[in-house]
């Protein structure tokens, strides 16, 4: 039964054979996104920024213009009320001050991003429309996190394949004074379609 089992599993372009659980018989496998950070294609950006009321934390991110795709998840969490904002297609008037090198989430890997990310902590709105000009129509996500007692959290679980060559825009506006914590992650495949 063993050889049996161990042929239906095989893969015919390797030869391997799928692994089984000795308890309990059940192939053991590891998620897409997983296989991506141990082939050292998966990368992140996580930090915190303390916002004064009407401050705005904002980040503009290049896309590579190839067909390895970028799929992003990601995490704000917020000590005060915020808008957050997505936005795909703007113009970047002055490059923003401060480039930002995503780490590989394999720590073993030498692989780079082929994205382009900065970021830079505008005193209001008005000094970041300066820098980054956009429209009601490049808004692609938005919402407000952190009031109250529990403070808040919006989290992005379900990956969004971001369009090659674009530029995307990621605003946190502070409504009142307060730390906000970003958590980004993402894995960067060749599109074979």
């Amino acid at each position: 039964m063993t050889e049996l089992r161990k042929l239906f599993l095989a893969d015919e372009s390797t030869g391997r054979v799928a692994k089984l659980d000795d308890a309990t018989d059940t192939i053991m496998t590891v998620g897409y996104e997983h296989h991506e950070i141990h082939s050292g294609s998966h990368y992140f950006v996580v930090g915190y920024q303390d916002l004064s009321i009407n401050n705005v934390l904002q980040f503009t991110w290049q896309m590579p213009d190839t067909t390895k795709w970028i799929h992003w998840t990601w995490e704000i969490s917020t000590e005060s009320e915020t808008l957050w904002q997505v936005y795909e297609g703007a113009t970047i008037n002055n490059a923003l001050a401060n480039a930002i090198t995503p780490l590989n989430s394999n720590r073993n890997s030498a692989n780079t991003s082929d994205t382009t990310m900065r970021y830079e902590l505008h005193s209001n709105l008005a000094a970041a429309d300066t820098d980054v000009t956009i429209s009601a129509n490049d808004l692609i996500e938005s919402g407000i996190s952190g009031s109250g007692r529990d403070a808040g959290n919006s989290v992005r679980s379900n990956e969004i394949v971001l369009d090659q060559n674009g530029l995307y825009v990621l605003r946190a506006t502070a409504n009142a004074a307060g730390f906000v914590n970003f958590n980004m992650q993402w894995y960067e495949h060749t599109d074979a379609s």
